[in-house]
């Protein structure tokens, strides 16, 4: 018979994992948009000043933005300082690198319901491929908050070291109890 808590643990973690693969698809949307709207600012480079872009019977796109509605300061602060004069290369830009950062959060997503897919499988939470997960997990998160503020990824990185610490010492304690039995 099967002790009750472990059975709610098993069941938490399978809910779990399906929220994370639904925000895991979300995420891979949001990054194919982003990435599509960046080709697409490429693509009318050259028609930045609010003219029709493409035009089929009633359907009329035009350029998503104007010089005169440019607005220094809005994207990613590093693109910000590059000095692009260019508003559609200028949003291209902020583009791909959101894509690159929804996907980053989608592969992140993808490794921590991968740990609760072990953990809803597994007779116990402490096994080497659980802690090495929550390594990678840790090095991504990490790296993420780094972009925003390098004091906060100093906390992240040394509370997930002390996760690491405890999934260590559980894997000695269970590796001792499956020893003596």
């Amino acid at each position: 018979m099967e002790n009750t808590k472990i059975a709610k643990i098993k069941k938490s973690a399978s809910v779990t994992a399906t929220v994370l693969n639904v925000i895991r698809t979300i995420l891979t949307v949001c990054a194919i948009i982003a990435l599509v709207s960046g080709c697409i600012c490429l693509w009318a480079k050259d028609k930045a000043d609010g003219t029709v872009i493409y035009e089929n019977g009633s359907v009329r796109i035009h350029a998503p933005i104007s010089e005169e509605s440019f607005v220094e300061g809005k994207g990613f602060d590093f693109l910000n300082g590059l000095g692009i004069d260019n508003v559609m290369i200028w949003g291209a830009l902020n583009c791909f690198v959101a894509a690159v950062v929804v996907a980053l959060a989608a592969f992140l997503v993808a490794v921590i319901r991968k740990v609760f897919v072990e953990l809803k499988e597994s007779d116990t939470p402490f096994t080497e491929s659980i802690q090495k997960r929550l390594k990678v997990t840790a090095i991504l998160t990490t790296v993420m908050v780094a972009m925003e503020s390098l004091g906060f990824a100093a906390i992240v990185a040394l509370s997930f070291w002390c996760v690491h610490s405890i999934i260590g010492y559980g894997i000695e304690l269970q590796k001792n109890e499956d020893e003596t039995l």
